[in-house]
């Protein structure tokens, strides 16, 4: 299947905060209220600084700016990751992704507001943790509103026999004692959650080591195409390239093909943590992208064709 589309077309719409391996910027989320698209996206260093930035923008879906940020420091966290901005009626709801200062996992907590620009990190309840998923850690929300309930598909690692270390460089998942596998919870209200478990695998192949879910479009046929990060070991941790998956109902999900299928297969043009928003003007795509100098850039591209990603 060919990819959804092109990521070498894209449109630049945040440049990294260095020059280097270790400066991104990107894990992008959105949200559409009418014509106008909410982005939220982080910004890290390399070690011992790593995602130190969070920031929500406004804009028309190539152009924006920002609105809102907050740092590390005001989660009390040494780094925060992919996040998820949403709107359920009059609130808005800001899904964070980040590690816990004290006991150095990764977790999930919210902030609401009446504004996308008046979110308080001071104000943020726990949502999800990797104790209510019996593993080592939980990260990198991505939500969705099917049926009337509340999906949300989570980076996770299960629980290693050994647990010596795991949370020494409060990374769980960049220590090889762990894989980095997609899991699920559902909601009616986007506040309690039920854990469903693990929806797709890590493989065999070039993503035996990752398989993170960060987006999927419905087809035309009726089911979805998902979007995910793979990478086959530890040394690939950060440089995790893109495959395609397909599924009836988001729960079950089968690989499209034996290695990844959007942008580069490694080093420059590289794509990963791909999310989709359905737009009148067509689907849009955000995601990082790997420059020569091993740095990685936020991008929006439309999706291409008629194919996947436009029948929304």
């Amino acid at each position: 299947m060919r990819p959804p589309f092109d990521p070498a077309r894209g449109t630049l719409l945040v440049a990294p905060p260095g020059a280097g391996s270790g400066h991104w910027a990107g894990a992008p989320g959105a949200y559409a209220d009418g014509d106008v698209v909410y982005l939220v996206y982080r910004l890290r260093w390399p070690r011992p600084v790593r995602g130190a930035e969070l920031v929500v923008a406004r804009g028309d879906g190539t152009a924006f700016v920002p609105i809102w940020r907050a740092t590390r420091d005001d989660f009390a966290s040494p780094s925060i990751e992919r996040c998820a901005i949403v709107r359920e009626n009059d609130r808005w709801r800001l899904y964070v992704s980040y590690v816990d200062g004290r006991s150095g996992r990764w977790r999930v907590d919210l902030l609401e507001a009446d504004a996308p620009d008046r979110f308080d990190p001071a104000t943020r309840t726990a949502t999800f943790a990797a104790e209510n998923a019996d593993a080592v850690a939980v990260k990198d929300p991505w939500l969705r509103r099917v049926g009337g309930r509340w999906l949300m598909f989570v980076s996770y690692g299960t629980m290693p026999d050994d647990l010596r270390g795991i949370h020494a460089g409060e990374d769980a998942l960049s220590t090889g004692l762990t894989r980095s596998e997609t899991g699920l919870a559902e909601s009616a209200d986007g506040l309690r959650w039920t854990w469903r478990g693990r929806v797709l695998a890590a493989g065999k192949g070039w993503d035996r080591f990752t398989a993170r879910l960060t987006t999927a479009v419905s087809d035309p046929e009726g089911g979805w195409l998902g979007l995910y990060d793979g990478s086959a070991s530890l040394e690939e941790n950060y440089e995790e390239r893109c495959g395609l998956a397909r599924s009836p109902d988001l729960r079950r999900w089968e690989r499209l093909g034996d290695g990844p299928a959007v942008g580069a297969a490694g080093g420059p043009g590289t794509v990963r943590y791909v999310e989709s928003l359905a737009t009148p003007g067509g689907t849009l795509f955000f995601y990082e992208y790997t420059r020569p100098d091993g740095s990685h850039e936020l991008r929006a591209s439309r999706a291409s064709g008629t194919g996947p990603g436009e029948a929304l």
